[in-house]
């Protein structure tokens, strides 16, 4: 997955960073989701979430372990969708970036999945 996010996040998150404490001595990246059914409200304050992460002084001024770093670019991944970021259009076994580019899943069209494929048996 590539993160994305618009201006005028990226705007709002300057500011707000300006007059936060715990932003201080911190590197961090930030993504954009979209708020779909209200699932993902946006944050209120980014202070809570800078709170949590490590100062770049640790690790003898390195900042956080490569395994670290490593690790949360993995999750981050994980929670990143595609540009549409649509559930309700990915077929059984497609990828978001397969439905950004039109492509089918592993199983087939949304619709017509090819369950078998997947191992799954229909529940009784």
């Amino acid at each position: 997955a590539v993160g994305r996010i618009n201006r005028k996040d990226v705007a709002q998150i300057l500011v707000s960073i300006l007059s936060a404490p715990d932003a201080t001595g911190k590197t961090f990246e930030a993504i954009t989701i979209a708020n779909s059914d209200g699932y993902y409200p946006p944050a209120s304050s980014l202070n809570t979430a800078l709170g949590r992460l490590e100062s770049d002084s640790i690790n003898g001024g390195k900042g956080p372990s490569e395994e670290v770093v490593r690790a949360t670019y993995a999750l981050m991944q994980q929670l990143l969708p595609g540009e549409k970021q649509s559930a309700n259009e990915l077929a059984m076994g497609q990828t978001y970036e397969q439905l950004d580019k039109g492509e089918e899943g592993r199983l087939g069209k949304k619709g017509e999945e090819k369950v078998e494929q997947a191992g799954l048996a229909p529940s009784s």
